[in-house]
């Protein structure tokens, strides 16, 4: 029983280490610029956020999550990107969603959150696919 709560343990340290890596995909295609959080009710809270294509190629199509952890490396959560989009190179977008469970990002000091976008896979507008492993 030990030896099986030790390697639960383990693997959500493994979990929380992979997001905040990003280990999985790329944060240099599409760069998280900004964020908000406002609280909708005692429920659901509105988050916002802005991607900015930094590669020198149209982005069509995107599969990704932005993330959210607090300065001591607890896991808020992830909010998946919408996937269908054209983003000249430079250019900036924004997406809200209406999310529970996101209350931490109302309450806690934005300094005190860190927040970074992980790109999984992009179709950029010329057809050529790139995944992110």
């Amino acid at each position: 029983m030990k030896a099986i709560l030790i390697a639960m343990g383990m693997l959500s340290v493994a979990g929380a280490a992979h997001a905040s890596d990003c280990n999985s995909g790329s944060g240099d295609v599409l760069k998280l610029s900004d964020w908000s959080a406002s609280a909708r009710n005692e429920r659901s809270t509105d988050v916002s956020f802005t991607l900015e294509n930094v590669v020198n190629r149209t982005v069509q199509m995107v599969d990704g999550t932005v993330w959210f952890e607090d300065a001591l490396g607890q896991g808020i959560g992830g909010i998946s990107i919408g996937p269908d989009l054209i983003l000249e190179p430079g250019a900036k977008m924004d997406q809200s969603r209406l999310m529970a469970g996101f209350d931490r990002l109302v309450n806690a000091r934005k300094q005190d959150v860190k927040a970074f976008s992980c790109i999984d896979a992009v179709l950029y507008e010329d057809g050529t696919k790139e995944e992110f492993n």
